[in-house]
């Protein structure tokens, strides 16, 4: 099989949606692609069709916005702007659980690598961990400001779980993270990643940009962040691409990668080449990036659209897509 190589990465194929799929999961074995998004319904890609796939639609899954999708066993679980999480059958949509969950938009949901738990993070400034098997809430953790320094509200957007199972990272609006025990539910670690928040007091008075991404390295002593560097024009929501590597256990920032396209970087990954891959978008349009962690200028490969979340094979040669638009497939070989 052909090595992972950024700079040989292609789109093989997208699929039309209406609006914009936010969450996305995949299930190797059935050879399918499941997105859900702002209309609350399901969409699924047979990726075993020869020809360009065809999005279905398939079941509604939430009353408002999908925020955020993953399969667990012969499960979707989903969590969406009604606050909710909710299980259904990936085959036939049959909802078996759903769960009021958060005072506030859920943002995001993870699994611990066993599949036991779940963490979610929501709009009310808390991270939750659940049962995966009952829906039973097993903690309710409290530890980013609902306001930024300035007085604005803030955000909860970003959210990792580390290899071992052990911790989980979440990221907020002002640029905050706070790194967690899931045995003990404490909270173990924090620092702020300040380039990534900018506020602007004369135009608009306004607090923009955060951490929109988390994820841990394989070892689970480093953590990657990633979203938009300063932003010079509020009004068009225009700066750089940007992650960053941390050590989370002391707060001491590793390394940057910074690349003058203007996007902001919503979703992050650790290939299993140690690369990092981070997909977004903005006013230079949809983005993947790819950064080595050293210090290099990230590569980037221009998308079809501004792109939210992405899964990849177990190979980590394809890398599966979701944004405004629909669905997108690349190679990564």
């Amino acid at each position: 099989m052909s090595a992972f190589d950024p700079k040989a990465a292609r789109i093989l194929a997208s699929a039309k949606t209406p609006g914009i799929l936010f969450g996305v999961a995949l299930d190797e074995e059935r050879r399918t692609l499941y997105g859900a998004g702002m209309d609350g319904a399901l969409y699924t890609l047979d990726l075993s069709n020869s020809r360009l796939p065809l999005a279905a639609k398939r079941w509604t899954l939430h009353d408002n916005y999908v925020s955020s999708l993953l399969l667990r066993k012969e499960l979707l679980i989903s969590t969406g702007y009604d606050r909710k999480i909710v299980w259904s059958e990936k085959v036939t949509g049959k909802v078996v659980r759903s769960v009021s969950a958060h005072d506030g938009w859920i943002r995001k949901v993870a699994t611990t690598p066993d599949g036991s738990r779940l963490v979610t993070i929501g709009d009310d400034m808390r991270l939750k961990v659940w049962d995966a098997e009952t829906g039973g809430e097993l903690a309710s953790l409290m530890g980013h400001d609902v306001k930024v320094p300035e007085g604005y509200l803030s955000g909860l957007y970003a959210l990792a779980i580390s290899p071992d199972g052990r911790y989980a990272a979440s990221g907020d609006r002002a640029g905050f993270v706070r790194v967690w025990d899931l045995n003990s539910y404490l909270q173990i670690a924090g620092f702020r990643a300040t380039d990534f928040y900018t506020f602007d007091p004369v135009k608009r008075a306004r607090a923009i940009g955060g951490i929109r991404g988390l994820a841990f390295s394989a070892d689970g002593k480093s953590l990657a962040i990633s979203g938009i560097g300063a932003v010079t024009n509020v009004d068009g929501f225009v700066g750089p691409c940007r992650m960053e590597l941390w050590d989370w256990r002391v707060g001491k920032r590793l390394n940057v990668g910074q690349d003058k396209h203007q996007a902001i970087l919503n979703h992050v990954v650790f290939s299993k080449e140690k690369w990092l891959i981070g997909a977004g978008g903005g006013d230079g349009g949809g983005a993947i990036v790819f950064w080595n962690g050293l210090g290099a200028t990230p590569q980037a490969a221009k998308a079809k659209g501004h792109l939210q979340s992405f899964v990849m094979d177990a190979a980590g040669t394809r890398l599966y897509a979701v944004g405004h638009g629909g669905f997108q497939i690349w190679s990564l070989n």
